[in-house]
């Protein structure tokens, strides 16, 4: 594959690790699994595995705290109209979209083998940390917080129940409802929706920031609207949920937040190179950092300065330690010149 990719060439600094020194002496990016490091991307995709299969069983399974709920609450009485946007579609739209776009662009502008391993896998992540920490949310916190705007309207309260309990009791649990709910009524808080798409569009924002370099300094407006365009459409679907009364604005809010962190974490993780999130403006930085340090780590002569310093500081030393052995160089050969001539002259 590497003879016909990239299919489009950019400007050599972009495929020039060497251009970012940071890069290679900063032991921010030195990994812990030095010896055994397909062993550990091996651990890493058995527990996104679990993480997915967990989430799946809190969805269907385990119940959430009861819900109490007053049949005053007008908030809880909105009508019951057609999803904007199903389940199956923001799954598409959250998930699908954006990984099959930035591998697009992989493969025709940056491809790199690492680095399109930890961009799949990065997404990747950030997907299931989202709708792990949703759905554990689900079954832990729900309750009240959980139900939706619909809920009195599919709930059908009992009146009969109602009055005979009113003079005891103001709040109520499902018991009271003629009709019968099924488990997600309850499990609004926060919204999956609003979390997987800031998830993945947040991480495609940030891997497109880390391509394009929009913060260099030249002005580049048409890049920063790149930027605020998925932005903007993760905050629509989200916001369609409040529209069409599946969710209530905290609910949302709550759940973008959770996307939010997640996309930020798990792009931090994968492509863990001083300023990752600005970009150092050489080109190179998208090629995962740690693993082109790992690749020089074994040509280091003193490995213990690299824990020590800075990278300014080590780029001088570098440099004063070039010169000094450049002297030294100069004043070798000098004595060997001058023992040459006085050999030459005894004989």
């Amino acid at each position: 594959m590497k003879c016909f990719l990239p299919l489009f060439k950019l400007p050599k600094r972009y495929y020039d690790p060497s251009l970012l020194k940071s890069r290679k002496w900063s032991p921010w990016n030195f990994p812990s699994r030095k010896r055994r490091i397909y062993v550990g991307l091996i651990f890493d995709w058995a527990l996104i595995i679990v993480m997915f299969l967990l989430t799946d069983w809190f969805f269907k399974t385990p119940q959430p705290p009861i819900a109490y709920f007053s049949v005053e609450d007008n908030s809880l009485k909105r009508p019951i109209v057609n999803e904007i946007i199903s389940s199956s579609l923001a799954t598409i739209i959250n998930t699908v979209l954006p990984g099959f776009i930035m591998l697009l662009l992989e493969f025709i502008f940056f491809y790199d083998f690492w680095n399109c391993y930890h961009m799949v896998t990065g997404h990747v992540t950030s997907i299931v940390l989202a709708l792990f920490f949703t759905s554990l949310s689900w079954i832990t916190i729900g309750s009240h917080l959980g139900l939706r705007p619909t809920f009195l309207t599919r709930c059908q309260p009992d009146m009969s129940q109602i009055n005979a309990m009113n003079e005891t009791q103001t709040y109520f649990t499902s018991e009271i409802c003629t009709n019968k709910l099924s488990k997600i009524e309850y499990q609004g808080f926060p919204s999956g929706h609003s979390a997987t798409a800031y998830a993945g569009w947040v991480f495609f924002v940030l891997y497109i920031n880390g391509k394009s370099k929009p913060w260099t300094g030249g002005a580049h407006f048409w890049k920063v609207l790149v930027l605020l365009f998925p932005i903007y459409f993760a905050t629509w679907i989200s916001l369609t949920r409040v529209m069409d009364y599946r969710h209530f604005p905290f609910q949302i809010i709550t759940g973008g937040l959770i996307g939010i962190g997640a996309a930020l974490i798990s792009y931090r993780l994968h492509f863990g190179n001083n300023g990752w999130f600005l970009g150092t403006g050489d080109g190179s930085d998208h090629i995962p950092a740690h693993y082109k340090y790992l690749e020089d780590w074994d040509s280091f002569d003193n490995r213990n300065e690299v824990l020590n310093i800075n990278d300014n500081e080590r780029d001088l030393e570098r440099n004063l330690s070039e010169v000094s052995r450049d002297t030294d160089e100069e004043v070798h050969n000098k004595r060997n010149e001058l023992n040459n001539q006085t050999e030459s002259a005894s004989t």
